[in-house]
């Protein structure tokens, strides 16, 4: 996992990203927020395993593999806006959306998860907010 993602990275105008590299690929989104601007809040890997395993019902060593899976791929991936911009081209809403909502009860529903989740993921704050009250 993760040899065809970088080969999309690199030409993702191409062909349209593998279904099975969506995980990964959020995932190494996540990882290159928590690089940049949202260091405060996604700065200790813990954080991330525990998004990463909640999204995807892993186990806490699970979640910690498949985060190296990511750190791989998001070395090969452009700038954090840039990737995000590509993978909300790429990626449907529905899995960005299933991935926020982690990432906001992970996080308590921080209003900083919110913020990351609209600026990255591409999810409207508004809709975060109504599924968190909902779900």
């Amino acid at each position: 996992m993760g040899r065809g993602l970088r080969y999309w990275l690199a030409a993702p105008e191409a062909s349209p990203l593998d279904p099975c590299d969506v995980p990964v690929a959020l995932g190494a989104l996540l990882l290159r927020a928590a690089a940049s601007d949202y260091r405060d809040v996604l700065g200790e890997a813990a954080l991330i395993d525990a998004v990463l395993a909640r999204r995807h019902d892993l186990t806490a060593a699970e979640a910690a593999e498949m985060r190296a899976t990511c750190e791989a791929v998001a070395v090969w991936a452009p700038e954090t806006a840039i990737f995000a911009a590509l993978l909300c081209e790429a990626v449907a809403y529905r899995d960005r959306l299933a991935l926020a909502l982690c990432l906001c009860d992970v996080l308590a529903a921080d209003p900083a998860a919110l913020v990351l989740a609209e600026a990255v993921l591409g999810v409207p704050q508004g809709a975060l907010t109504r599924d968190l009250r909902e779900g």
